[in-house]
This record gives structure tokens, C-alpha cells and sequence, in this order.
């Protein structure tokens, strides 16, 4: 498993990494969320915009990108917005690598996080890889599930 930081060129890959994980992973939350989510934040557009803001890293296996995740640097606590593999590497050690990096690229300030209320894969993932709740904010629309905020904090 390499971990890289994207570029451009993965521009395609990363869309293909968001549409594949996002209809398995929110079907619980319903079509019209999923359809907002792809629109909003895998477009080629959104995705640009995350490579000129964010720093954006690749989980590669032998046949290519099998996972992305992107951190915000730009305040004293980092915000990991991204954190998606493929359903086919989930369980392989894609996502905890990601992560890793993603974390130790905030160089010791806390990081920040949010999943989906109902994303009970992910609050067990984040969970164990040291991440506590700070918060749950009500969903952006009736009926969608609620943002759930998580913190690492380094330990000196």
C-alpha cells in the first residue's frame, strides 16, 4: 500500500473512489442524500477546489487508487473532510493508513473530523484509531441524518 499525494491527473480516480463508496455507505440515509453528497463533494469541480485547498492523499494498491482522504491545514485545528476506500479494499489497512498520514501531516494540532449520524462503520473505525465526540449538529435538511464531530488530540 503506497500513500501519495494526489494531483490532477487523479482528478478522475478520486470522483470513481467517491462514487463508488458513497451509495453503499449512505444508503441508510436515503437517495436524496446520497444524489446532494455526489453532486456537492465528488464533482470534477468540487474536487478540483479540494486539491487547490486541502492537501489530498491517494491510497494506491498494484492496480491503482483505491482510497483518498484530504486534511485542511489552514487554522490551528486541521479538519479532515475526506476519508473514502473503495468497498472492495475496505478491511485491507487502506483506510487506517490514510488516516495515519492524514493525521501526522497536522504535525501535533489536534484534528477534527465529521461522519453521519448512522455510519456506524465509521464511528467504530474513528474510534479506534483514538478519535472522541465533541458534538452533533442536527442534519442540513428534515430528515437527514446528523453530522457527528470527532477530535484527536496528539498525546506528548
Amino acid at each position: 500500500m503506497k500513500i501519495r499525494e494526489a494531483t490532477a491527473a487523479d482528478i478522475p480516480a478520486i470522483m470513481d473512489i467517491g462514487h463508488q463508496t458513497w451509495p453503499p455507505t449512505y444508503a441508510f440515509a436515503g437517495e436524496d442524500y446520497i444524489a446532494h453528497g455526489l453532486a456537492t463533494w465528488w464533482s470534477e469541480k468540487a474536487v478540483e477546489r479540494s486539491l487547490q485547498r486541502t492537501t489530498v492523499l491517494i491510497a494506491e494498491h498494484r492496480d491503482g487508487p483505491v482510497g483518498t482522504g484530504n486534511i485542511s491545514l489552514h487554522a490551528p485545528v486541521a479538519i479532515i473532510w475526506k476519508l473514502y476506500v473503495v468497498p472492495e479494499a475496505q478491511g485491507t489497512g487502506a483506510g487506517s493508513a490514510l488516516l495515519q498520514e492524514l493525521v501526522r501531516r497536522a504535525d501535533g494540532a489536534p484534528v477534527r473530523l465529521e461522519y453521519t449520524g448512522g455510519n456506524h462503520r465509521a464511528a467504530r473505525f474513528y474510534a479506534a484509531h483514538g478519535f472522541t465526540e465533541l458534538r452533533r449538529d442536527p442534519g442540513d435538511q428534515p430528515g437527514w441524518p446528523d453530522t457527528v464531530w470527532l477530535e484527536h488530540r496528539t498525546r506528548s
